[in-house]
């Protein structure tokens, strides 16, 4: 399977899981909505979970924990930024897909497994960020970092899911960078170091 066509299984295969979920979803569906024949599934992916597994790990290479080791150059005000930026954007984009699979993680086996690694991953790659910002004197000491992590992941996520799944306009892309703004002043009020 070419690369542009494995791309195309993966996208399909993201919007179908959000449409219907992973269990409703068939290698067929995911052939066609991907216009290429059921067999190149197979031969690209191995199985449907091979093709969650693919998708689930998009997701994950863009998640804001990836980036946050990249970004020791910046402010934490900056820093804190782009990474309440990414992960609104990327929630904006995928949050329908990654709510349909939380909720199927529950009672699907092969979505609890490739689902759990993400998530958890990015918490303490996050953490590990605001561990060494506490280090550098930039966020309060007296806070454990998975909890500041959390209250990071709480307000983006909020943001996120008041959109995705509750239906309210995300608005113009200057309108949520202008959210996300908030969101970090609200975030950085409380965890800032205070000199």
């Amino acid at each position: 399977m070419s690369g542009s066509a494995a791309s195309r299984v993966v996208d399909a295969a993201a919007e179908l899981f959000a449409e219907r979920g992973y269990q409703a979803t068939t290698t067929r569906q995911l052939a066609e909505r991907a216009g290429v024949n059921e067999v190149s599934v197979f031969r690209g992916f191995g199985n449907k979970q091979g093709v969650l597994a693919a998708v689930v790990g998009r997701v994950v290479a863009e998640q804001p924990g990836r980036a946050a080791s990249e970004l020791t150059g910046l402010s934490l005000r900056e820093a804190v930024t782009a990474l309440a930026q990414r992960e609104v954007t990327n929630g904006l984009r995928d949050g329908g897909l990654m709510t349909r699979l939380a909720f199927e993680a529950r009672t699907v086996p092969e979505v609890a497994e490739l689902f759990a690694g993400g998530p958890q991953a990015n918490l303490a790659a996050m953490a590990a960020f605001f561990a060494d910002r506490q280090r550098a004197g930039q966020v309060r000491p007296d806070l454990a970092a998975e909890t500041v992590a959390e209250a990071f992941f709480s307000l983006t996520s909020s943001f996120v899911i008041m959109r995705t799944v509750l239906g309210f306009e995300a608005g113009s892309d200057a309108q949520v960078e202008q959210s996300v703004a908030g969101l970090v002043e609200l975030f950085l009020s409380g965890a800032e170091a205070h000199r």
